[in-house]
C-alpha cells in the first residue's frame, strides 16, 4: 500500500468560544429533526456502542463522561502505546462529539447516550492501522455491542465511480467490510473532500465500497462565504446547499456504489481536544458522516427494541434514502465548482424512524 490514508478535511480544526456557532447546530437539529426523533420515539443511543476510527479522542472531555468503554491505539503516536489514544489533531474528538456528545449545549450529539469505542488509526503511513482496527471491531462486536462504526477518513486523490478496482486493489478491506455487514454493523464513511480537484462524480476509498454507508456534505444554514485550503470556495451558504468540496456520486452514474445520503458537514460545532470543556468547529464530509452515524444509532435502537435483533444494513440504507429530502446539485449553489445537476438525498432522522415504526407495525419488516 503506497498511498497514505488521511483525514479528508478541507479545513483545519478551530477552537472557539462555546456559544459562537450554537445557532448552526440548532439548524442541524432542525434540518434532521433529531430532537423530535429522540423525544417521540424515546431513542438516544442507550445500550449501543459506536466505534470511531480517527485521530484519537480526548477521553476525559465532559461531553463523553463515563461513556468511553474501550480505547485502542493502532498508530506509532505515544510511542505506540496501545492503550493511549491522545488526540493531537482534534479531528477525532470533533467527530465523536457529533455522534455522541452528552452535553445539553450546542455540542450535543445525535445519539447522546451511546457508548464510545475510540480507535486511533491516524496519522498513518499506510492502510494497515485501519485494517487492524476494523478487524478489532469485527472481533469485539458482540462483547461491546458495537452496532455502528464511523470512518471520517479516506485516500486523497481517489475518485472511484464503482468498487470493482477498489475490491481488486484492496481485497482485505473488502473482506472486512463484508464481514461487518454480515454482523449487521453499519460502517459509515465520509465520501471524500476532493470534488474541487476532480470536478466530476465519484468517491474516495473506502466510501466507494457498496457495503459502506457513504455520506456527502451540505451546509445546514446561511453563514456567509466559506473557503478551504484545497481551493474550494462557497461564495455564500444556505441550508441544503452541497458544499463545494464534497465528493458525490449519483445512483444514475453508479447503480451499486452511489453516495447513500448527504448530511450537514459545514461549520459543525462539537467537542474540542484542547481541554476537557473545549469546543471546536470543523467542515468536511468528515463531519457529515458522524451525523449519519448518530442517526443510524437511533434507528438501530428502535429496531432492536421492537424486533429483538439488529436491523440489516440494506434496510437502514433504504430507510435513510426513502425518507430523505432530495436536493439538486446546481439549482442554487453559489461556489467555484462545476455542478452535476443530479438529485441527491439529505437525511431526516425523524422521518426515517417514523417510516420504520409504520413498517414494523404493518408487519412489512
Amino acid at each position: 500500500m503506497t498511498k497514505n490514508f488521511n483525514i479528508p478535511s478541507p479545513d483545519s480544526p478551530k477552537s472557539i468560544s462555546p456559544n459562537l456557532f450554537s445557532t448552526f447546530d440548532l439548524e442541524i437539529d432542525r434540518l434532521l429533526e433529531a430532537p423530535r426523533a429522540r423525544t417521540n420515539f424515546n431513542v438516544d443511543g442507550s445500550g449501543l456502542a459506536v466505534a470511531v476510527l480517527d485521530t484519537g479522542l480526548r477521553v476525559t472531555h465532559k461531553c463523553f463522561t463515563d461513556r468511553v468503554i474501550a480505547t485502542r491505539n493502532f498508530t506509532s503516536d505515544d510511542g505506540g502505546n496501545s492503550e493511549k489514544v491522545t488526540d493531537f489533531n482534534g479531528h477525532g474528538t470533533n467527530v465523536t462529539g457529533i455522534i455522541a456528545a452528552g452535553t445539553s449545549d450546542e455540542r450535543r450529539g445525535i445519539a447522546p447516550k451511546a457508548s464510545i469505542v475510540a480507535l486511533k488509526v491516524l496519522p498513518a503511513p499506510s492502510l494497515d492501522p485501519v485494517l487492524q482496527a476494523l478487524q478489532w471491531v469485527y472481533d469485539n462486536t458482540e462483547r461491546l455491542n458495537i452496532t455502528t462504526t464511523n470512518l471520517s477518513l479516506g485516500v486523497p486523490g481517489l475518485n472511484y465511480k464503482d468498487d470493482n478496482q477498489a475490491r481488486s486493489n484492496f481485497p482485505e478491506l473488502a473482506k472486512l467490510l463484508e464481514g461487518l455487514m454480515a454482523k449487521r454493523v453499519a460502517v459509515v464513511v465520509a465520501a471524500g473532500n476532493g470534488y474541487f480537484e476532480h470536478q466530476d462524480e465519484g468517491m474516495s476509498l473506502p466510501a466507494i465500497f457498496r457495503q459502506t454507508i457513504a455520506v456527502g456534505a451540505v451546509y445546514d444554514a446561511s453563514f456567509g462565504s466559506r473557503s478551504y485550503g484545497n481551493g474550494a470556495v462557497a461564495n455564500s451558504t444556505h441550508a441544503d446547499q452541497i458544499t463545494p468540496f464534497s465528493q458525490r456520486l449519483s445512483r444514475e452514474a453508479s447503480p451499486d456504489c452511489y453516495t447513500d445520503v448527504f448530511a450537514p458537514g459545514g461549520a459543525a460545532t462539537s467537542a474540542g481536544a484542547a481541554h476537557d470543556n473545549d469546543t471546536s468547529v470543523q467542515d468536511g464530509t468528515s463531519q457529515a458522516a458522524p451525523t449519519v452515524a448518530g442517526a443510524i444509532l437511533l434507528l438501530q435502537q428502535y429496531y432492536i427494541r421492537l424486533k429483538g435483533v439488529r436491523p440489516p444494513i440494506p434496510l437502514l440504507q433504504d430507510l435513510l434514502r426513502a425518507t430523505s429530502t432530495w436536493i439538486v446539485d446546481g439549482d442554487d449553489e453559489d461556489d467555484n465548482v462545476s455542478h452535476t445537476n443530479k438529485k441527491y438525498p439529505r437525511i431526516n432522522v425523524f422521518q426515517s424512524i417514523t417510516a420504520l415504526h409504520k413498517a414494523i407495525q404493518l408487519g412489512n419488516i
